[in-house]
């Protein structure tokens, strides 16, 4: 994974290499000097590739390096610039690649990888029609969950959180739209924003403009995210398109109510709208209507919220998914002897 950026792809990289480590493994993860790889592995787990650009014959070099002294039985991807690279005709890596496909955005490329770990059904859709010939494995997104209480009653003014990277993607702008809605309907509440990008100056203005400074905080970067899940009495995932959805999955094992966005991976994650709220994307009215329903019913809410824990912490806590991979990289690899 050679991303310098922090993001949910970057954060399943890392997951990757912990989980086959945890199942007995021998894995070395090589990534960006400066990416979270680079900044959460040990020495000894981890080699540098800098790719300045897609097919950086620097980087080809190295990685080939790489195969020729740790000789791998599998090259798992995350990225098309890993997976570009890892697949080219002048690598020795291109028939041992799987790539992992975090969404349904498919570069050429991938048609000549050996398999491909798909992260939701979505995904596993589009590239079924893609890509026919690949094998393809469904392969769903997990992480570390932290377990929280369930609230029975939400706070006097409630904490509504909403955590990702800060781009148009993630839907911040029709969140912030939304929290002025219910501001001017009269709801009492304070909005917690965390993470970065390149949209945090272009939202920081837009909650001036909409007047929204006594009601939103912008609490940048977040490490504990359980910590975070944990002040909240409902949580939001706005985007407006989203294969996965990594902290829909956090925040239903934090215990805490979801209202996310009737798209891709958090319709399939919150099951239809059974475990959670699911609002139309892109629209604000639609979404400020659907919190408002959460706070207003929020007893019910937490009913289905205790449903949804259960939920997630069977199908995306960290062990099974760890026991997934793993039998799908065993099956992997007997199929290339």
């Amino acid at each position: 994974m050679l991303a310098r950026v922090r993001g949910g792809v970057e954060s399943m990289a890392l997951t990757y290499h912990q989980a086959l480590s945890a199942q007995g493994f021998d894995v070395l993860s090589a990534g960006h000097p400066q990416g979270v790889l680079a900044e959460r592995l040990p020495s000894s787990g981890f080699a540098a590739v800098k790719a300045r650009f897609n097919l950086d014959p620097a980087a080809m070099l190295r990685l080939a390096r790489l195969d020729r002294t740790f000789r791998p039985d599998l090259v798992l991807t995350h990225g098309n610039r890993a997976a570009g690279l890892a697949l080219s005709k002048f690598m020795p890596t291109r028939t041992r690649t799987v790539c992992v496909l975090h969404n349904a955005f498919f570069k050429a490329h991938l048609k000549r990888c050996r398999a491909a770990l798909c992260v939701s059904s979505s995904v596993l859709t589009a590239a079924r029609a893609y890509m026919p010939e690949v094998d393809l494995r469904s392969m769903p997104n997990f992480a570390r969950l932290e377990t929280g209480a369930v609230r029975a009653t939400k706070s006097a003014t409630p904490v509504i959180a909403a955590l990702g990277r800060l781009h148009e993607q993630k839907g911040f702008d029709v969140l912030l739209d939304a929290a002025a809605r219910l501001r001017d309907a009269g709801q009492a509440f304070s909005l917690v924003i965390g993470g970065d990008g390149e949209e945090g100056p272009k939202l920081r203005a837009q909650m001036q403009r909409l007047g929204l400074e006594r009601h939103v905080a912008f609490q940048g970067w977040i490490e504990d995210r359980a910590a975070f899940m944990a002040q909240a009495d409902l949580a939001l995932a706005p985007s407006r398109y989203e294969p996965f959805g990594l902290v829909v999955i956090e925040a239903m094992a934090a215990g805490v109510p979801v209202v996310a966005s009737d798209i891709e991976g958090p319709r399939e994650i919150l099951n239809e709208g059974r475990l959670g709220t699911l609002a139309r994307p892109g629209d604000s009215q639609a979404l400020a209507a659907a919190i408002q329903t959460a706070l207003d019913r929020y007893p019910q809410a937490c009913e289905t919220a205790v449903a949804a824990q259960r939920v997630a912490l069977e199908t995306y806590g960290f062990e099974a998914g760890a026991a997934r991979l793993a039998r799908a990289v065993r099956s992997l690899c007997a199929v290339g002897d």
